[in-house]
């Protein structure tokens, strides 16, 4: 992606998240911080693998659990503590939640 893209801002944001609350540890910890300094493209072959291995497969969620949207860069972190979901499911799971329980 272009240096200037929003998208990659937001990919960073969510890189930023990790580190900020303590998900990354060690070398995945030490490759983050290079990823947002210097890009991707400034790893080592052997440190792209570490870094989609550790970080990309453990915390990056493509897909909504529930409708299967794309979920963007800026609801990821919390589409992975949240099974998963993009933001309007979420919102819709706790509308409905919330009507059950005052209904119940």
């Amino acid at each position: 992606m272009m240096p200037d893209d929003p998208m990659e801002d937001d990919r960073t944001d969510f890189l930023r998240e990790l580190i900020f609350n303590d998900r990354l540890h060690g070398t995945a910890l030490e490759i983050t911080r290079r990823v947002i300094e210097w890009g991707e493209g400034a790893l080592s072959e052997k440190e792209r693998y570490v870094f989609q291995r550790n970080v990309i497969e453990v915390f990056v969620t493509d897909e909504c659990s529930r409708r299967g949207c794309r979920i963007p860069w800026s609801e990821m972190y919390q589409a992975h503590d949240n099974g998963g979901m993009c933001g309007d499911c979420r919102h819709m799971d706790a509308k409905i939640m919330n009507r059950s329980l005052a209904d119940g």
